[in-house]
């Protein structure tokens, strides 16, 4: 007998719902006259029931997080991402989701969000805990346990942003620097590292459809960076992970996409850079992104600069590989 069979009918009913009729927590409280939080608690509940011995490895924020992946019930693309690179990170978070997801399966017929393989440097949390640690903001998101930057292939650069021992997760505010034609907003939430893990096959989240090496034009400064370039449902993002930066004293960052002095666009600026000297985050791409053949990463000392400072990091823009 599958354990869905042994769920009390309120949390099956939840669950079925959920998954087979692709419904959100709201329309499937309103379908069933109670509270949304409600839905979401019985729901969470049947999960945590349909692995049990997985789930005890996870701590209680994780689960939760996982569980509304699981139920594709995130709000958008930056909180997906985020569940991502924690799953690629956790072995325990991913043997618990696997085992949900096979449990839940018969209730998708248009199948589950994606279980990424493990990321670089992932490693089980110490004392068998699947807890997340408290996200860090932009200006030093680099903390350990929680997700890894994707891997280049030249060696020089994987020394120089750590591989397998940065790992980061980021929920942070992007101040987008200018917002016509419908291009931006004037902000978004967003934020979250990547894995080349990944890159999956998959029809469900966001795929990383390109990487960007970021050096910096002085062969003297040891600057380097990492850009990932997501994609879902039309829309993208691009992800950055730099390190060996200058704090920003005086100054910040902003990213830049450019071409030439006369076709140049800013895209978002960062919080200020500490003492860590590193900067991770990310924000969405405008639609007229592919008009651009390079992205920078640039001093600003104006709030609303009308043309790139001074450029810290810079790689070519191919928004398809």
């Amino acid at each position: 007998m599958s354990r869905l069979d042994e769920l009390p009918p309120d949390q099956r009913a939840a669950l079925s719902l959920l998954l087979s009729r692709r419904k959100s927590y709201r329309e499937v409280a309103g379908l069933l006259g109670i509270p949304e939080h409600s839905v979401r608690d019985r729901a969470h509940a049947a999960l945590a029931v349909l692995a049990p011995a997985q789930a005890r490895l996870v701590g209680a924020e994780s689960r939760s997080e996982i569980g509304d992946y699981l139920l594709s019930q995130q709000p958008g693309v930056a909180e997906r991402l985020q569940t991502r690179a924690a799953l690629a990170a956790s072995e325990p978070a991913r043997a618990w989701a696997r085992a949900v997801s096979l449990e839940i399966a018969p209730l998708a017929p248009s199948g589950l969000p994606e279980i990424p393989a493990a990321g670089p440097g992932a490693q089980a949390p110490a004392g068998g805990q699947g807890s997340r640690q408290t996200p860090a903001p932009l200006s030093g998101a680099v903390g350990s346990g929680t997700g890894a930057v994707a891997s280049p292939s030249s060696s020089r650069l994987g020394g120089a942003l750590l591989l397998g021992a940065i790992v980061i997760v980021i929920v942070i505010a992007i101040v987008i620097l200018s917002g016509n034609n419908g291009s931006s907003t004037s902000s978004t939430r967003t934020g979250a590292s990547t894995t080349t893990a990944a890159r999956a096959k998959s029809t469900k989240g966001p795929k990383i459809v390109a990487h960007i090496v970021m050096r910096p034009p002085d062969h003297r400064s040891r600057s380097i960076g990492l850009v990932d370039i997501l994609e879902e449902s039309g829309k993208r993002a691009f992800y950055i992970a730099a390190e060996n930066l200058p704090a920003s004293r005086g100054f910040f960052y902003a990213i830049w996409l450019y071409s030439s002095p006369g076709h140049a666009q800013p895209v978002s600026k960062s919080p200020a850079v500490g003492s860590s000297h590193k900067l991770a985050g990310g924000a969405l791409l405008p639609t007229n992104a592919a008009e651009y053949s390079q992205m920078l990463l640039t001093r600003e000392t104006k709030a609303l600069p009308t043309h790139p400072g001074k450029v810290v990091l810079q790689g070519a823009l191919n928004l398809t590989g």
